[in-house]
């Protein structure tokens, strides 16, 4: 397709967060899940090309440490992807930033308190990501 390309990823991501808890303690907040971003790009430059498209993403792990885990709004949901690569032969780099279309909110109890309290964290932040990737295939571009 000329300078446009079609670059489908599938992704597995296992973050850790720290969270400051109002009792003054700290709690680690775990979530694991596959995406899927579909992206679109184009070549510019040489090895320059930006890109943009919808990412799938799906929760497989979803864990407040120390806390009782209540819900998660939903496990799967929708966002968006946007961002600039290099490829260097078969080594690549790019630099992306990824939202989700709406919040989606996790809900967590804490037990350990008289009155049980009640956490509210999205699950699907904001953020940048920077990656490195090998690509499989030796042929023509």
């Amino acid at each position: 397709m000329g300078p446009i390309y079609l670059r489908p990823e599938l992704v597995y991501t296992k973050t850790t967060s720290e969270y400051e808890l109002n009792t003054g303690g700290t709690e680690d907040y775990k979530i694991a899940r596959l995406d899927m971003p579909v992206l679109v790009g184009l070549k510019l430059i040489g090895p320059l090309s930006i890109f943009a498209g919808p990412a799938f993403q799906y929760t497989l792990e979803n864990d407040f440490k120390g806390i009782e885990y209540d819900r998660i709004d939903n496990d799967f949901t929708v966002g968006f992807n946007f961002g600039a690569g290099l490829e260097l032969g078969r080594l690549g780099l790019d630099v992306r930033y990824e939202r989700g279309f709406n919040e989606n909110e996790a809900t967590f109890i804490d037990n350990n308190i008289s009155a049980n309290t009640s956490y509210r964290l999205d699950s699907r932040p904001e953020q940048v990501i920077l990656s490195l990737s090998y690509r499989l295939s030796g042929g023509k571009k």
